[in-house]
């Protein structure tokens, strides 16, 4: 069963481990790595825990162009997403993708802007 995590405008889908590739962003501890910024607000989603995020575009071929963020790796027992106006998440350990989310209308799709 796939687990998925919603908060405003990001969507993170729990997937099956992989080797970190493509281009990597690895945090220091207590220094935030910020998964999304507010087009809208200027608000962030952000993580201070020590995580990796890499960024492989053959990793998320089935994602529509422009959704795609990246991948998350967390080593630690969890890690937490934060946002200014939405309740935190807490992600255990693994591997996850990270993509922006959009809303259907009945004429086309539009990419949620917190």
């Amino acid at each position: 069963m796939t687990e998925i995590f919603a908060q405003g405008d990001l969507l993170i889908e729990r997937v099956s481990d992989v080797a970190p590739s493509g281009t990597l962003t690895e945090t220091a501890e207590g220094v935030p790595l910020v998964l999304l910024e507010g087009e809208a607000t200027g608000h962030c989603h952000a993580i201070r825990e020590r995580v990796t995020l890499f960024r492989d575009d053959d990793l998320a071929r089935d994602i529509p162009a422009g959704l795609y963020l990246g991948h998350l790796l967390i080593a630690s027992a969890y890690a937490r997403v934060t946002h200014q106006e939405h309740a935190p998440l807490t992600l255990l350990r693994g591997t996850y993708r990270v993509r922006r989310q959009r809303e259907l209308g009945p004429r086309d799709a539009r990419v949620l802007a917190d």
